[in-house]
């Protein structure tokens, strides 16, 4: 295999979710390219479930030009020279949008 690097990191941009716990986003290195997410914490605390979830949850990151999985983690790949810190921090504010679009569809 070559010597491609690989990494991992956990960034609290600044938002907190409803109950206090900043919202945390994880960051994955691989060469150049990057996986920037929330790992489905929005999904998880908001007890969401089913396609109408999702749905909801497609709805909010398209209107910023992210990704849900199936899973409801918010999500967004780069590449080196992107402003990776940035990018974090706008998944951040987008994963606390879902999450109360979430307690919103649920309530």
């Amino acid at each position: 295999m070559s010597d491609v690097e690989l990494s991992e990191r956990v960034v609290e941009p600044g938002p907190a979710y409803g109950d206090g716990e900043p919202v945390r986003i994880r960051i994955r290195k691989r060469g150049r390219r990057y996986d920037i997410d929330d790992d489905g914490v929005a999904w998880e605390k908001a007890g969401a479930s089913g396609r109408s979830a999702l749905e909801a949850a497609d709805h909010v990151v398209a209107l910023e030009g992210f990704n849900v999985n199936r899973s409801g983690v918010v999500f967004v790949p780069a590449v080196e020279g992107r402003d990776i810190d940035a990018l974090a921090a706008r998944i951040a504010d987008c994963s606390l949008a879902v999450y109360s679009e979430l307690l919103e569809l649920s309530g």
